[in-house]
């Protein structure tokens, strides 16, 4: 069979234009829409400010434009009206419509003009305009959502399936079903060679993009084997590591070169068609993911070959710079040797050594500069110590120059006191340490001609100490010899003191037998004990400090150390007696403590016990808790009842009914937390019937309803008897039971609607659908709760 080419043309291109002008059908409305503003007109004050916002931004924007207006007082016919009113004075286009809300009856009007949209509705499920509002509005409406009512219907009215929409348009342009099905057909077969033909063009654009990615990279390695590396490489410039390193550089870059060829070879075999798109696809994605690896590889080459390169200049220039900068330094030397008449022969020696570094890196740095790194690192550190050497050296000549007056002075400072003081000097001698200082002062000026910052430093370091050091002995002796003193008298005075201390110690003993254990009296024992000992060290080096501290012996730094001992022993006595005479109040506070909380605790015992006979707790969900909590108190009552008390038992027993009795009101709050929850998936049970009788209008007693109220029962005989777990458990078997219930009361609310679209039907008139160019569609609903209403309207 041959086919006409212009017929074949117009059979693909007519469902393409078919489906272009009933978009642009469409989109009339919604441009017309858009221009819209201020919807709403709540003359009734049904509506806040927020929900008319809300209003006006839900509603703008539609294919179908909805005005609001509220008004009260008026019936069924009188609202309808008051909507034929507010449509005919309000000039409004053909997909605009009022709704109008009415209280006091309440009631609702839609009313349009607009054939397309009334043969909609009536090939809908509502099928009525009155149906519309029926389902629509009345249901939220009679929530208190009447913003919702009104969105729903908006929302009804603007949402048409597109197959509806085709099958109309097919309708009006006179084509059969025969014609219908062929345009499909052409329709699908052109929405694929459309797909087709954009999914080539990505292709072909992503293999352009493919494309320039590689001939970027293979412009980068070209540029990189051209590079000034590879050229001294080639004309023998480098030796050693550096040529090594090239030479392996140069390796990968010819691995890398040799893909160029192979991944070019691969983008030209790829011919993208309508039959290949899918196998274009894949070859691309493996080019890439092949192009990706490369490119990061070209990317690490790189990186290398300009760490090279960098290194290279940065060597030769390191070393270019060291060279003149130890020429500067040569200079600074020279100057500093005319200067202070000093042969500086140990900087001079520094300098020939990083000379002779320099050479070693300078015959290095043209051929093998990555060599050549290592001494020229090491030329210019020791080039920034010997700079800094030479920058302290000649503040140092200026600070050597005054310790001669300064050792001086301070002998002329120290010798009248220690005149005055009458020091002897046995051991320590500041004088002797200034001698030293005098000797060390000869030998930094042979240092200093030398020039060795190093030992200089440390010279200068030495006579600095040794005159401080002369300083602090003279301050030191005379402060060890007052402390001492002072130490003794005090030792005099507090050991005086405690010569009582036997007969506190007995009394405090005393005050403990009889109501508290031998442990504490133990206790007690050791701290006398360690008294006494106190006692017998400060008696041995008491003398011991005296004889130090003689006019004739002077041995003042000992005495210091001996002073030292007496004072910590002595804080320590006075320390041990606060504790004999507070020990018997302290272990009062104790027990009372311990009497207060295990009160406490058996007031919290008491409560949890009638919180569960309050919820009928099960006795086996808290039996065994509650009797190891009962015996822990009783125990704890009875050892504190006792005679002769061990604080440490007390408070062991104590802390045990705490655990055993948190133990128990934990138990008891978890019975509670759980009987809570039980009773609350008993009331969500009943709450979810309520919320489904309210949702479908009706309280029929269906096959499940039965069934939920003997689960109800169950439940609440279960929590009676305490379990509670199980309670909640067998509750989620309500969730099934009650979607079974919403199945039957959406069956019986949907036939009764039902019956009522077909008294509308059978009725005829005026409040229904109508269909027809100028003929105007209304209805009226009404939304008080159990009021009736006459032919259009409902009753709910």
């Amino acid at each position: 069979m041959k086919i006409d080419k212009r017929t074949f043309k117009f059979n693909i291109w007519l469902p393409l234009l078919l489906v272009c002008w009933l978009i642009s059908q469409s989109m009339t409305g919604i441009a017309y829409s858009a221009q819209q503003q201020g919807f709403v007109r709540d003359d009734a004050g049904l509506f806040s400010s927020s929900e008319i916002d809300k209003l006006n931004t839900e509603l703008s924007g539609q294919e179908y434009q909805m005005y609001v207006n509220t008004a009260t007082g008026m019936d069924e016919a009188q609202g309808l009206a008051y909507a034929n009113e507010i449509y005919d004075r309000s000039n409004l286009d053909k997909n605009d419509m009022v709704l109008v809300i009415t209280t006091n009856p309440n009631y609702v009007h839609l009313v349009f003009q607009n054939a397309v949209l009334a043969n909609k509705i009536a090939n809908s499920n509502e099928r009525t305009v009155q149906g519309v509002t029926d389902n629509e509005f009345v249901p939220s409406a009679q929530d208190g959502d009447i913003v919702g009512g009104v969105l729903a219907v908006n929302k009804y009215i603007n949402h048409v399936p597109f197959t509806t929409v085709i099958s109309q348009k097919l309708a009006q342009v006179g084509l059969n079903w025969g014609s219908a099905i062929a345009l499909l057909i052409g329709g699908i077969a052109l929405i694929w060679l459309i797909i087709r033909l954009n999914q080539m063009g990505k292709l072909r654009t992503r293999r352009q993009q493919i494309q320039v990615q590689h001939d970027q990279i293979a412009t980068s390695l070209n540029s990189l084997i051209v590079s000034d590396l590879f050229k001294e490489l080639e004309m023998g410039f480098v030796t050693g590591q550096t040529k090594e390193m090239i030479e392996q550089l140069q390796a990968q870059l010819m691995k890398e070169h040799a893909h160029i060829a192979i991944l070019q070879q691969q983008i030209d075999a790829v011919r993208i068609s309508i039959g290949s798109v899918k196998k274009s696809a894949t070859d691309l994605e493996q080019i890439e993911q092949q192009q990706t690896e490369w490119a990061t590889d070209m990317a690490n080459v790189q990186k290398h070959h300009q760490e090279i390169d960098e290194l290279s200049r940065t060597v030769r220039g390191m070393v270019e710079a060291s060279k003149v900068n130890l020429e500067q330094v040569k200079q600074t030397v020279a100057n500093l040797e005319k200067q202070y008449q000093y042969p500086l022969t140990a900087m001079k020696d520094r300098i020939a050594t990083i000379e002779h570094i320099l050479q070693e890196a300078d015959q290095l740095d043209e051929f093998d500069f990555i060599k050549a790194k290592e001494p020229a690192e090491r030329a210019d550190q020791w080039l920034d110590v010997l700079l800094e050497d030479i920058r302290l050296y000649g503040e140092w000549v200026q600070r050597s120059q005054r310790y001669t007056a300064e050792i001086d002075n301070t002998e002329q400072e120290l010798r009248p006191i220690v005149e005055r003081e009458k020091l002897k000097l046995t051991v320590d001698d500041p004088f002797r340490l200034l001698e030293h200082a005098r000797a060390e002062e000869i030998r930094l000026t042979q240092l200093l001609a030398g020039g060795n910052v190093e030992l200089i430093r440390q010279s200068m370091t030495i006579i600095e100490q040794d005159i401080a050091e002369a300083r602090q002995v003279v301050s030191d002796l005379i402060r060890f010899r007052d402390e001492s003193n002072k130490t003794l008298t005090m030792a005099q005075q507090q050991m005086t003191d405690f010569r009582t201390m036997p007969e506190v110690y007995n009394q405090e003993v005393s005050r403990l037998q009889g109501e508290y254990a031998n442990v504490h009296i133990q206790e007690q024992g050791a701290r006398y004990q360690e008294i006494q000992k106190r006692q017998g060290e400060v008696n041995i080096l008491t003398p011991q400090m005296v004889n130090a501290l003689h006019d004739q012996i002077q041995q003042y730094r000992q005495a210091n150390i001996w002073s030292e001992q007496v004072r910590e022993s002595l804080s320590r006595m006075e320390e041990l007696r606060t504790e004999i005479t507070s020990y018997k109040d302290l272990l009062d506070n104790q027990k009372q403590s311990e009497k207060q909380r295990l009160a406490n605790l058996q007031a919290d015992y008491q409560r949890a016990n009638e919180q569960q006979a309050a919820i009928r707790v099960h006795p086996d969900d808290t039996q065994q808790v509650q009797a190891t909590s009962y015996d822990a108190l009783e125990q704890a009552q009875q050892i504190l009842s006792g005679s002769l008390l061990n604080m440490s038992k007390v408070k062991e027993a104590v802390d045990h009914a705490a655990t055993c009795t948190q133990n128990f009101v934990d138990r008891v709050e978890e019975l509670t937390r759980q009987r809570q929850e039980a009773v609350e998936a008993i009331e969500g049970l009943l709450q979810e019937h309520r919320n489904l009788s309210a949702r479908y209008f009706t309280t029929a007693i269906t096959t499940h309803v039965p069934m939920l109220h003997v689960l109800i029962e169950e439940l609440q005989q279960l929590v009676s008897q305490g379990y509670f777990v199980q309670a909640q458990q067998k509750a989620q078997e309500g969730e099934s039971i009650l979607q079974f219930i919403a199945l039957e009361y959406k069956a019986i609310y949907d036939q009764e609607q039902e019956r009522k679209r077909r008294q509308r039907s059978s009725g005829g008139g005026s409040g229904g659908s109508s269909s027809g160019g100028g003929s105007r569609s209304s209805s009226s609903s009404s939304w008080s709760g159990g009021s009736s209403r006459s032919s259009g309207s409902s009753k709910w």
